[in-house]
């Protein structure tokens, strides 16, 4: 008997008491709820780490790439540092005219410079 005295009768929102059965009834729901809550949780849980798990390769894959790449842009780099063509003799005789050219124009704008200057 001190068992039921020291029953509180729970209440709902309202403010009414409810009964063992009602309250019972109540917390089987609630539990469904929260069972139902969980089993979402645990999918998205698993989705989450299945897109993890793929992005997670496309990063790996992205930096074998990159390194690829960057290989291969040193080989492009080395054999511009060190050509072995006959263009290369091309390329050296372009660049001796172009440098001839710049100094003869800096030199003829220098001498008009000078000739404006002292009129």
């Amino acid at each position: 008997m001190q068992n039921e005295q020291d029953w509180e009768n729970p209440l709902e929102d309202d403010g009414i008491t409810l009964g063992p059965e009602e309250a019972l009834s109540r917390e089987i729901e609630k539990s469904k709820r929260l069972k139902v809550e969980r089993l979402k949780l645990r999918d998205e849980i698993e989705k989450l780490k299945a897109k993890n798990e793929s992005l997670a390769q496309k990063n790996r894959e992205m930096k074998n790439e990159i390194k690829k790449l960057g290989s291969e842009s040193v080989a492009q780099a080395h054999s511009v540092a060190f050509p072995d063509s006959p263009k290369s003799k091309n390329h050296a005789y372009f660049q001796s005219w172009l440098f001839f050219l710049l100094i003869f124009n800096l030199s003829a704008l220098g001498i008009l410079l000078y000739f404006l200057l002292e009129s």
